[in-house]
């Protein structure tokens, strides 16, 4: 028993021994692998020149109590015999001097010399530039919006100045985009980066938008537009002043649109976006220039600077150029340019459209369609307006001027020029083109103030001119026209020119020797008129002419007056007839002429009266080159009579004598000036104080009366009067036109108080009172006396005395008349 005991004490006894070795065993394994881990992860000897190594770096540099900027490490190495650190995990955080800054700047290595305070960084630098208000806004992170992100390598950073540098390539990135760079500088105390050169951006373009949702609190942008590329050869930015300015030469870019520049400035709002551009000059031949095209249309701006200024959702809501401006806007053949010393344009919410364009001094706009006009191919006309401001007003596409939008209406992007309008004075000149059917000319007109409305097409269609309105208009081979009014409008054709002018208020014309003036005067282009209303007068060096209504054809040289028509010949010796050493006038319902025949047409209780003369009719026609007169319709004349042996004539008197006035009717007279002729048909009647003649045609003969010292009258034959007058002399002009005898042919009848002669030709001469009837059977009627027939009868008017011609001879009865 107790041997088996023992045995298994024994046994128990090796099995402790066994679990007591194994333990130790393994506790010497355990530190073994232990030892062997720790002298794995433990950090390599020192190199012999490493003087120290430590962890936890950190230095400043400030002003007073404010640091400008904070250098940290995760670890410093010291090197023996040099004034170098190498730190590693390095951050550099700069506030600036105002302490409104928190930018980084983050590596992994860095080599610090200690003599220059000068930072090596070799790796790569990733630099983070935003404000302090971003980064507590952000929760001390980084990477809020507003912020610039730079990527680069081989920094240099100066721990005197703040200033790091770097001539590698250099990448950032910010909200609205993106960009690349060689070299840059950024200076921590500033809070400006300069990048050194090859600069290109990428902006990006919110989507156009309605006005409405422009306007609304919570609009939403659609899709982005493609981004504008921008490229210059050196860019500063001040994050501090928000501005960024790029040095030329520079451009910025779309795939329709493209702005070059001497230098670009762009200002920034608190946000890191777009607040205004300006383009600049470089101070020698570049001036900044904007063009865009799409399509056929095609667009051009430049002057010394370009502004323009964006609304927070990113679109431009103001452009402004000063300086030289210079605009050009063409589509398809149409072309339209303008200058000015400075522009300025209001832009519609959110569609980076006009909304309305003021120009300032020396505003010099000009329209040149290059397209084909509507008549026989005529090429378009060029339209220049030129005035001290101009004002264009354009309208979103689809509405019309005063139109309110309607809830549920499909909105329509861009704007359409709606008016034009100056503030001043403004002067508008058409260069009219020549063709087969009209001649090159020129019309310009001005006023104290002009304005222009366009089509829904955005074609020019009106034109106002308001206050001391002046036209002059110049045609090839033709005298310069000038009116003047005080207000007016013209109609404009869409080729460019005018189709049609109105001038109101006190219109005075001027054409050479020719004037007009009217309350109202209407031009016609296309038919080439002018339309006088309103105490309507024209006058030219040899005639006055008025009438409710007057219109001149130019290209044919016809008239036509309407209404109380009264025309006067002022000359001497150019009008169709001359009755009397007087102005001819002449006064109708009605006129019909044509200036370059010297026809005029009288129609309506037409009267014509020079001198003693007077003519009425229905109508009165002049042809001036002929030097004739045909009146037709009821005429009814009054014609002075020579002087001779007639009973009136023979009156005792001393002084001056009236005139013995013959008075006439027929239905048809024409009058020959040449021959100082007049010949009356159908129907004829004609009377003096003294004697009553009737008969089918009666011609008249007239003289030229020539004053007298004693008041009494001579004559001159009319022959020498014909000749006088056909040869243009100044016997014809002397004195009145006198009848100076008288032919009656058929069925003629002369009245004598109580004496009747008939025959059927008879002839009057006025010198000694004597009628001669022939033809038919000459008979003389005398109620005291009897009939007395012969082949031909010849009595006085101051006597008793006949001749009576028959086969037998001649014989004279003399009869006392006695008088009653």
């Amino acid at each position: 028993m107790r041997k088996s005991e023992a045995a298994r004490y024994a046994r128990w006894s090796a099995a402790v021994a066994l679990v007591v070795a194994g333990l130790t065993v393994g506790l010497y394994l355990k530190r073994g692998w232990t030892r062997h881990i720790e002298r794995k992860n433990a950090p390599p000897s020192a190199p012999v020149d490493v003087e120290r190594q430590s962890t936890g770096l950190t230095f400043s540099k400030g002003e007073g109590t404010r640091k400008i900027f904070t250098v940290e490490a995760s670890k410093s190495i010291d090197f023996k015999g040099a004034n170098a650190s190498d730190l590693e995990g390095v951050k550099i955080t700069i506030f600036g001097k105002e302490g409104a800054r928190h930018d980084t700047m983050e590596t992994h290595t860095c080599r610090y010399t200690q003599d220059s305070g000068d930072m090596s960084c070799s790796g790569d630098v990733e630099i983070i530039l935003m404000s302090a208000e971003e980064w507590k806004a952000a929760g001390g992170k980084a990477g809020a919006p507003g912020t610039m992100k730079i990527e680069t390598k081989g920094v240099w950073f100066n721990r005197t100045s703040g200033e790091a540098t770097t001539d590698e390539e250099v990448r950032f990135s910010f909200a609205n985009g993106s960009g690349q760079a060689v070299g840059a500088v950024y200076n921590s105390e500033q809070g400006t980066l300069r990048l050194q050169r090859e600069v290109k951006l990428k902006l990006d373009q919110p989507a156009a938008v309605g006005a409405k949702a422009a306007t609304g609190a919570k609009s939403a942008l659609g899709a982005k537009r493609e981004p504008v590329e921008i490229t210059g050869t050196r860019m500063d930015f001040s994050r501090n002043n928000g501005t960024i300015y790029l040095s030329g030469p520079a451009e910025a870019k779309t795939q329709t649109e493209r702005l070059t520049a001497g230098a670009l400035l762009l200002e920034l709002d608190g946000n890191f976006r777009a607040r205004r551009l300006i383009a600049q000059s470089n101070g020698k031949d570049m001036l900044p220039e904007f063009s865009a095209a799409k399509g056929a249309g095609k667009q051009r701006l430049s002057a010394e600077e370009i502004t323009a200024t964006f609304a927070p959702q990113g679109w431009v809501a103001h452009a402004d150029a000063n300086g030289q401006v210079n605009g050009e806007s063409a589509q398809g053949e149409a072309r339209q340019t303008f200058k000015a010393q400075s522009t300025s344009m209001e832009m519609v919410p959110g569609q980076n459209a006009p909304k309305l364009l003021v120009l300032r001094g020396g505003v010099d706009a000009r329209t040149n369609t290059g397209a084909k006009g509507s008549r026989g191919g005529e090429t378009g006309d060029t339209r220049r307006l030129t005035t001290d401001e101009l004002r264009l007003t354009f309208l979103e596409k689809g509405m019309e001027e005063g139109q309110e939008k309607r809830p549920g209406r499909e909105e329509t992007k861009g704007s359409k020029l709606a008016s034009a309008d100056t503030v001043g004075t403004g002067q508008i000149e058409w260069n009219e083109t020549g063709s087969a059917s009209r001649k090159l000319s020129q019309t310009v007109l001005q006023a104290n103030q002009l304005g222009m409305t366009f089509d829904g097409s955005g074609k020019a269609s009106r034109l106002d001119a308001k206050g001391n309105v002046r036209t002059e208009r110049n045609a090839a081979d033709a005298e310069k026209q000038t009116a003047t009014a005080k207000n007016g409008f013209v109609e404009l054709q869409e080729q460019g020119g005018w189709s049609r002018m109105e001038l109101s208020e006190d219109v005075r014309l001027n054409q050479g020797t020719r004037s007009a003036r009217a309350d109202h005067a209407a031009f016609e282009r296309a038919e080439q008129t002018a339309t006088l209303t309103g105490h309507a007068t024209a006058r030219d060096a040899t005639n006055l002419t008025s009438a409710q209504k007057l219109t001149f054809w130019q290209a044919t040289g016809d008239v036509q007056g309407e209404g109380a028509v009264r025309s006067s010949d002022l000359s001497a010796r150019g009008s169709a007839v001359h009755l009397a050493p007087a102005a001819a006038n002449i006064s109708a319902d009605h006129l019909s002429g044509n200036s370059r025949s010297g026809r005029a047409l009288y129609t309506g209780h037409a009267r014509l009266w020079q001198g003693d003369s007077v003519l009425e009719a229905d109508s009165i026609e002049l042809l001036k080159n002929e030097r004739m007169l045909n009146a037709a319709g009821n005429v009814r004349a009054v014609f002075p009579q020579a002087p001779g042996g007639t009973p009136a004539s023979a009156a005792t008197s001393t002084g001056p004598k009236p005139p013995v006035l013959w008075h006439a009717q027929s239905a048809k007279l024409t009058y020959w000036d040449q021959e100082n002729r007049a010949r009356l048909e159908q129907n004829v009647v004609v009377q003096s104080p003294d004697e009553k003649i009737s008969s089918a045609v009666l011609d008249l003969y007239f003289t030229l009366a020539n004053a007298g010292g004693n008041g009494a009258a001579t004559t001159t034959s009319s022959s020498n009067a014909s000749h006088a007058g056909s040869t243009g002399g100044t016997a014809g002009l002397a004195g009145a036109q006198q009848i100076s005898r008288a032919v009656a042919t058929g069925g003629v009848a002369v009245q004598q108080g109580e004496r009747r002669a008939t025959a059927e030709h008879g002839e009057y001469t006025a010198a000694d009172g004597k009628f001669v009837m022939s033809g038919g059977t000459p008979t003389i009627f005398d109620a005291s006396e009897g009939t007395t027939t012969g082949q031909q009868l010849t009595f006085f008017l101051a006597d008793a005395t006949i001749i009576v011609d028959s086969e037998n001879g001649s014989r004279t009865l003399t009869k006392h008349r006695v008088e009653k």
